[in-house]
């Protein structure tokens, strides 16, 4: 069934990829993260065929030496593209710094959150979202953080919450989304035929549904979650769906 799916994919132009949660495992911390050696090598095979971009929430300088592979990256949820040593920073984010500001002070006085890592996303000078990740702390005041969301959306931020995963991430209410990702990877890439894009969580949904072949990757944080794929991968059989993609993509070739 597998390989019968794998030829559909003979006219693929690009693959997108999320990271946490399906190139890279979400049950680490923050400064281990990294993609398993054998995705890591797939997906540098792959790339010497068709062009690789990763779409995230994470900030460039996060991903970047993380994903040698990719010639693209969409980062702090659209905000910023950097792609062929150039960068493309939003227009709109400057007029948010005042707030984000406000909302680093409060979440810095809540004795609750103490041991908490506050991720934030830098996109060149300027704060492009901030990240609550209780992963080494293991679990988090829930009062504490509703109350820090709650605060966030009177300031005019999208929060983004991840069933089952253990961080939440603040974003400027800017009309970016992943969707938005795609789009604009597809133009600055010059990308005309179709794109993979692999996700796990409902933040991947916009760019699945813009997407000619959209690829979910499923794990144990997200069990019983609909998404808008043609086809779900378990990431323990992810190398070995890269290696058909390969064979795929090489059978063009010759």
């Amino acid at each position: 069934m597998l390989n019968d799916t794998i030829n559909l994919f003979r006219n693929v132009s690009a693959l997108f990829t999320d990271y946490d949660g399906t190139i890279a495992p979400i049950n680490v911390a923050r400064q281990l993260s990294r993609p398993p050696e054998p995705i890591y090598e797939k997906l540098s095979e792959i790339s010497k065929y068709i062009p690789i971009a990763v779409i995230s929430t994470k900030d460039c300088d996060f991903l970047i030496p993380r994903t040698g592979f990719a010639r693209a990256w969409s980062c702090t949820n659209g905000l910023e593209v950097r792609i062929d040593g150039n960068y493309y920073i939003h227009e709109d984010l400057p007029r948010w710094q005042g707030r984000f500001e406000s909302l680093m002070n409060v979440i810095n006085k809540v004795d609750e959150l103490r041991g908490v890592y506050l991720e934030i996303k830098r996109v060149g000078d300027l704060i492009g979202g901030l990240g609550i990740d209780w992963r080494t702390k293991g679990a988090i005041n829930v009062e504490a953080l509703e109350q820090i969301i709650r605060f966030a959306n009177e300031l005019g931020f999208k929060v983004i919450r991840y069933r089952g995963h253990p961080f939440i991430d603040i974003y400027p209410g800017i009309q970016v989304d992943k969707g938005y990702a795609v789009a604009r990877l597809r133009e600055l890439m010059g990308i005309k035929g179709p794109v993979m894009y692999m996700g796990d969580s409902e933040n991947d949904i916009p760019a699945m549904k813009v997407v000619e072949y959209p690829i979910g990757i499923r794990h144990k944080y997200n069990e019983g979650l609909n998404l808008p794929v043609m086809l779900w991968v378990h990431e323990n059989e992810l190398p070995t769906f890269l290696n058909y993609l390969l064979s795929t993509l090489k059978s063009k070739v010759h």
